[in-house]
């Protein structure tokens, strides 16, 4: 009988008590599984800019309302009727709603046509010491190296859809070559921290004092981390979609970290059915970071099993592009403790093929929780 998910408080306490694996700590804590929740967010109507997926969420719950914005997928028939699309039919949705099941109903709004540019894989903050909501995303670039740039649009009305400035660059010292993708903004009490992910199983990072934000240009960028591994369902890397809090219970930061396998049949190509999702720990956001798994290494090692409320398990065999429901709104991130709610993306890969099209996965949006008790314990506002 395979072992379930190593669970990611067990494995934080682990950690954070000393201890040289997960399993030492799971005698002190009361749970041991994922619970996931109903859908929270499909595809769109058809037709709809977000007709094929809703994924990659950035959420913020702010005057009474959940704010989601997400990357948006259309059919081609579809795309060829918007404005500032990709090949990859790809789009910025934001939606709002008193509720997280309300977000199923709620009115969509398509940004890119307003943003004036293709703008995907969003994260949305307050940056307080400019009193401005910020949009970090990426924009695709035709005919260069690297083909994807980090942005920024500015906002000083989080629910005016429209308000958003036109994207611009973020000044880095970034080479003209290589890869990066996935780009997360974090601060701590003096400096902004930007990361971003390779695709080879590496974490950059970059830090300028805050009243330089959003200018990295000064910034060098180091190599903050790298893993890659292999168990007995063969070899897996660090992938993308890095999301890092500080926790308040702790004073430690956290890492939340999305891993992949390679295709079965594709060479050089990693399986988008097959991600999964791992954590690491630090004092300090410029490292060192700790694998929060221990000696066991089982978080890591065996694909994410998720149960719904019955105790049945859901239909996602996986876990992908997650960011924590959090009561604060600000660059810092800041969490409770080590038991939340996430927000993330998956479908039900057990009837994909093979030869799937990435651009036409059904990515669809779900909470998961890791704590025994109700929704409400870790949520700033209601699920229903």
């Amino acid at each position: 009988m395979k072992q379930p998910v190593v669970y990611l408080a067990l494995a934080l306490l682990a950690v954070l008590t000393g201890g040289s694996s997960a399993a030492e700590g799971t005698a002190a804590l009361p749970y041991e599984r994922w619970t996931v929740s109903e859908i929270i967010m499909g595809p769109g109507r058809r037709g709809a800019f977000d007709d094929v997926a809703a994924k990659d969420p950035s959420i913020v719950f702010y005057q009474g309302k959940y704010h989601v914005f997400y990357t948006s997928k259309a059919t081609r028939q579809t795309a060829r009727t918007l404005q500032y699309v990709e090949k990859t039919r790809s789009g910025l949705g934001y939606t709002s709603a008193p509720t997280l099941a309300g977000l199923r109903t709620a009115p969509r709004h398509y940004l890119n046509e307003s943003l004036g540019a293709v703008v995907v894989a969003p994260q949305v903050f307050y940056f307080a010491p400019q009193k401005l909501w910020y949009l970090i995303a990426q924009v695709p670039v035709k005919d260069a190296r690297p083909d994807l740039q980090p942005v920024y649009s500015t906002n000083s009305d989080l629910e005016n859809p429209h308000g958003w400035s036109k994207p611009t660059v973020i000044p880095t010292r970034k080479a003209n070559n290589g890869f990066w993708i996935d780009f997360w903004v974090i601060c701590d009490e003096c400096h902004a921290h930007l990361f971003y992910t390779d695709h080879r199983g590496s974490l950059f990072r970059m830090g300028v004092p805050l009243e330089e934000f959003p200018d990295f240009s000064g910034a060098q960028d180091e190599t903050v981390l790298t893993e890659r591994g292999e168990d007995t369902r063969g070899p897996w890397r660090l992938h993308e979609a890095s999301h890092i809090y500080y926790v308040q219970s702790a004073k430690k930061y956290l890492a939340l970290l999305e891993a992949v396998r390679p295709h079965p049949t594709r060479p050089n190509y990693w399986d988008s059915r097959k991600r999964f999702m791992f954590a690491m720990v630090a004092d300090k956001l410029e490292g060192p970071w700790t694998r929060a798994e221990g000696s066991s290494n089982a978080f890591a090692g065996d694909p994410a099993r998720l149960y719904l409320a019955d105790g049945s398990q859901a239909k996602y065999d996986q876990v992908s592009h997650f960011e924590i429901v959090r009561s604060g709104i600000d660059q810092r991130y800041e969490i409770k403790d080590f038991n939340f709610v996430l927000l993330f993306q998956g479908f039900d890969a057990k009837q994909t093929p093979d030869t799937f099209n990435y651009d036409d996965l059904p990515w669809e949006l779900a909470l998961m929780k890791n704590f025994p008790g109700p929704w409400s314990e870790r949520l700033p506002g209601p699920l229903q």
